[in-house]
């Protein structure tokens, strides 16, 4: 999985359309992240098409939550964004030359990516857009809350040694 422009643009967007109080135009979201305008359009048009987001014509018009952030996954946004979350398509598309992968029928990789790729999504998925309006130790603490965190990762003794060819 890999988190492109699209979707980082896309959840500061919605971002700032949340924490308005008011419907927020294209121009104050681009002018507030530095943005031009026609991708924070594109941006919205792919937010109000998932029905994240609604859109207000008229003077006072602007961009708004079409439902409570607490109801809104981060992970729904980031599928309403784009993002592949197919976890069957893994290591489908790195298959060379071949037409498919030569290690499919015994491979050991795909199980690794398989299980990580299915953690970012759960963890997405449980973590709401209302949270990311509060602190980054909030965020943090919500995190932990979805997925502990190892207190010791596996670490093969001496791989953190440095080694040199020379010394070989």
């Amino acid at each position: 999985m890999k988190i492109s422009a699209v979707e980082e643009f896309g959840l500061r967007c919605l971002l700032r359309v949340a924490k308005a109080e008011d419907p927020l135009a294209a121009s104050a979201i681009s002018a507030l992240e530095g943005i031009s305008i026609p991708y924070v359009q594109k941006l919205l048009r792919l937010l109000v098409s998932a029905n994240l987001v609604i859109a207000q014509r008229g003077s006072k018009g602007g961009f708004q939550l079409a439902k409570p952030a607490d109801t809104i996954s981060v992970g729904e946004v980031i599928r309403a964004l784009g993002t592949d979350t197919d976890v069957d398509s893994i290591c489908e598309k790195n298959v060379g030359n071949f037409e498919h992968c030569c290690h499919s029928t015994q491979c050991t990789i795909k199980p690794i990516w398989t299980h990580v790729f299915r953690l970012v999504i759960h963890t997405l998925d449980n973590l709401p857009l209302s949270v990311l309006l509060e602190s980054p130790e909030k965020v943090t603490r919500e995190l932990d809350a979805i997925v502990r965190p190892p207190v010791q990762t596996f670490c093969p003794v001496g791989a953190l040694a440095p080694t040199s060819r020379s010394n070989l």
